[in-house]
């Protein structure tokens, strides 16, 4: 003590004086500075605070959890797998925000967490799950996954051929623009026992057939003689792709067939190109009694010509070529009986250009309906998108489109480059509606443009005006919004096509109109400038990716899910719906 008096002698003391010499020791002791080390601890303890984000991953179908799945995030940050009850768990550490920062807050600088979902024999699935983290926050999320669909069987050949592998063909149906068309899905070879096995595949409808394979026993084979081959059988057995049945899958099941191709007799085709140079490569298209679609092919030489073999038939085969900037396109229709046909020539043409006029009748929007548009080194003006699509069975990338400016101030709208074939109009003006487009007597919105080769067509003539209807209302038994978990985290899906309650304008058959189709806002909706006519208006929980409302048949199973409204120039209507639910 500072007048020489030892600790020990204090406590000697009487109570009252030690009384006040411990409240002075403490008193003295709380001025003392924290150790820094102390301080070192506090705040990495303070850093290492932490927030769970956990979920589970469950079966669409059975709504069971999946055990074993990898749950992950795109950009790698992180990835787990599912515990045998299909939940999962990630810790995200708490980072501090630098004191410079305006806010002067603490909190999470994750950002927004995607995290998505797979494991084998369920689709690798479209869906996400997004969560934007907050403070000390653990909101569950559920991850969808889908189980495959398959298509398993066996291929048929005759005991001396069976060891030959054949190509299985998958074709998934699918809409674009409500019209139905075939694309490739998936193809398998089988094994030495015929037997295949096509997995991973999405609920839909399929058609399912076998490519040719020529006859390669070496007890009959004779390369002098009659060659042999196994045609194209399509699922259950016919001999075309227009014939052939649908399969229908759900999801997770599985459909078995059996097809049992027949040996037939192949002869010789060859057809000499007689105004055309060798050495590019052409696509080579064979039809089947004029039925286009997958199966028989023949081959581009560069003499130049085509040849391959086929059998006994009516066939329309057709050859396109890119040649620099122009395209030229022939066809010809052969008929192989009972010989080689070494003998046919295909003279091919320049494919043509098709001249669209735009005849600009708004009235409101008249200074605000032309648009200034870059394309290649010019500028073009233009009051609407127009394009030519193909209007067959099957996926096709020859859209034609309006070809550039090729001088300044050249605003001709030209679609270049058409091959033969049926088209149908698609225009989109960028303001008001299209109220006609015909090309000669063709009413071009709701009959296929037929073209010929060159290009023969007359001229595309469109109409457009701004005095269309409008419909605006509200929908019953929308979805809420999205849930806000404790300490404001929000939780919600992202999918390729948006989520949420969709209004569509579905034309009536035989009536004018246009298909339109818009989200829904806090349960109210408005379509501008629909042209007159006659519609049926639905409300689904999900988007449509597959409605077929050109298809009156198809359309049939919504009779009375939503109203009819007929539209006249100028008319607002309001309507009330029903949401239809993604089980209708």
């Amino acid at each position: 003590m500072s007048d020489g008096t030892s600790f020990f002698a204090v406590l000697r003391r009487p109570r009252g004086s030690l009384l006040l010499w411990l409240v002075a020791l403490f008193l003295f002791l709380s001025t003392l500075p924290y150790p820094q080390a102390a301080h070192a601890q506090d705040a990495s303890a303070s850093n290492i605070l932490s927030s769970s984000l956990r979920g589970t991953v469950i079966n669409s179908v059975t709504h069971e959890a999946i055990g074993r799945a990898l749950v992950f995030s795109p950009d790698n940050r992180f990835a787990t797998f599912t515990d045998d009850q299909g939940h999962f768990e990630f810790q995200l550490p708490r980072i501090e925000s630098s004191p410079n920062l305006s806010t002067g807050e603490s909190g999470f600088s994750h950002g927004s967490i995607q995290l998505m979902a797979r494991k084998p024999g369920f689709l690798e699935s479209a869906y996400s799950q997004t969560s934007q983290p907050q403070d000390a926050v653990n909101d569950d999320m559920t991850i969808v996954l889908t189980p495959e669909s398959l298509i398993v069987g066996r291929v048929n050949l005759p005991s001396s051929n069976q060891s030959d592998r054949v190509t299985v063909q998958v074709y998934k149906h699918q809409v674009r623009d409500g019209r139905p068309y075939w694309v490739p899905a998936a193809n398998a070879t089988t094994r030495s026992n015929g037997e295949f096995r096509v997995a991973n595949l999405a609920a839909g409808a399929y058609k399912v057939l076998t490519d040719e394979l020529l006859d390669r026993d070496p007890v009959t084979f004779n390369p002098v003689g009659q060659l042999y081959g196994y045609s194209p059988i399509y699922h259950p057995g016919v001999g075309d792709f227009p014939s052939a049945s649908p399969i229908i899958l759900e999801a997770g099941k599985t459909f078995q067939i059996e097809l049992s191709p027949a040996l037939r007799p192949y002869y010789p085709v060859k057809i000499a190109i007689t105004n055309m140079g060798g050495g590019s490569a052409m696509n080579v298209s064979v039809a089947l009694e004029g039925h286009k679609g997958p199966g028989y092919s023949l081959g581009y030489t560069g003499d130049p010509g085509i040849d391959g073999m086929l059998p006994n038939g009516n066939y329309t085969v057709e050859a396109t070529l890119q040649q620099d900037q122009q395209t030229v396109t022939g066809t010809v229709n052969i008929t192989v009986k009972d010989a080689p046909l070494t003998h046919t020539s295909m003279a091919v043409i320049a494919n043509g250009s098709i001249p669209v006029t735009i005849k600009n009748e708004l009235i409101a929007n008249a200074h605000q309906s032309v648009a200034s548009v870059t394309m290649g080194r010019f500028f073009r003006e233009r009051n609407a998108d127009v394009s030519l699509q193909p209007a067959d069975d099957f996926a096709s990338t020859d859209f034609t489109y309006l070809r550039p400016p090729r001088k300044p101030n050249d605003n001709d709208l030209v679609l270049e480059n058409v091959r033969p074939g049926r088209y149908w109009l698609n225009v989109t003006p960028y303001s008001g509606y299209v109220a006609s487009a015909v090309a000669g007597s063709v009413d071009l919105l709701r009959q296929p443009l037929v073209v010929g080769p060159g290009g023969a067509s007359l001229r595309i003539e469109v109409v457009l005006r701004d005095d269309g209807a409008t419909i605006e209302g509200t929908v019953e038994g929308t979805a809420p919004a999205p849930a806000v978990g404790r300490g404001g985290a929000t939780i919600i899906s992202r999918i390729q096509v948006p989520e949420g309650p969709y209004v569509y304008c579905i034309p009536q058959p035989d009536s004018p109109g246009r298909f339109m189709v818009g989200r829904v806002s806090k349960g109210t909706f408005q379509f501008q400038q629909l042209p007159p006519g006659v519609y049926r208006i639905l409300a689904f929980a999900r988007q449509q990716g597959e409605l077929e409302y050109h298809n009156a048949d198809a359309m049939s199973v919504y009779d009375g899910k939503g109203p009819v409204v007929r539209l006249a120039p100028g008319q607002t209507e309001h309507v009330r719906l029903a949401l239809i639910s993604a089980e209708e």
